[in-house]
């Protein structure tokens, strides 16, 4: 499947982060996202940047230039009105993730949602999404108040939808053994 928009909304009530995104073949999906996942999606989405530019650059060089994207991106990122879909595979209530988890293949990055009820959301991303992914959990935390640890992040601005966007998804599968799950974290 295609991503062709994200959002991201922070829910004081649920203290949560509402993570909707639609594909292009009119899917939506919903998520919640709580603060220990917004901190451990923001830490790793920043290893999957720097590991998709450790081949043609060393781990410093890797860093500043995952730096200095993130802050094009914030400048020239377009914002639009969120179009919800008609169709939601996971259910129209809103999932909650339990931890996250991501790594970097021959086939790019990959992002697995654990999910409280069992299953496991995988979605394969490109470099651009990656960015823009990290950019709305930057945004989230500032809209949060969380003031989650960022080692060498760029503060986020403005809006929280984000249009155009392309990923590959191997879609929802059962929960088997997940391996070594981040470790829980309460707030």
């Amino acid at each position: 499947m295609s991503i062709r928009q994200l959002n991201a909304s922070y829910v004081p009530e649920e203290d949560r982060v509402l993570l909707r995104f639609t594909t292009d073949t009119q899917e939506e999906y919903r998520l919640w996202l709580t603060r220990a996942v917004v901190g451990a999606l923001l830490e790793q989405s920043e290893g999957l940047v720097i590991k998709s530019l450790e081949g043609n650059h060393s781990v410093h060089q890797a860093k500043a230039v995952a730096q200095f994207r993130q802050q094009t991106l914030q400048q020239t990122v377009s914002y639009t009105q969120f179009v919800g879909a008609a169709r939601f595979p996971l259910g129209a209530e809103p999932s909650l993730v339990k931890a996250v988890q991501t790594q970097f293949g021959t086939q790019g990055a990959e992002v697995v949602f654990h999910l409280a009820r069992g299953q496991n959301l995988s979605l394969r991303l490109n470099d651009d999404l990656v960015d823009k992914l990290q950019l709305l959990m930057l945004k989230m935390n500032d809209a949060a108040h969380w003031v989650l640890r960022l080692a060498d992040a760029v503060k986020p601005s403005a809006s929280s939808s984000l249009q155009g966007a392309k990923a590959e998804s191997s879609g929802v599968t059962e929960l088997s053994e997940p391996g070594n799950p981040p470790p829980k974290v309460l707030h």
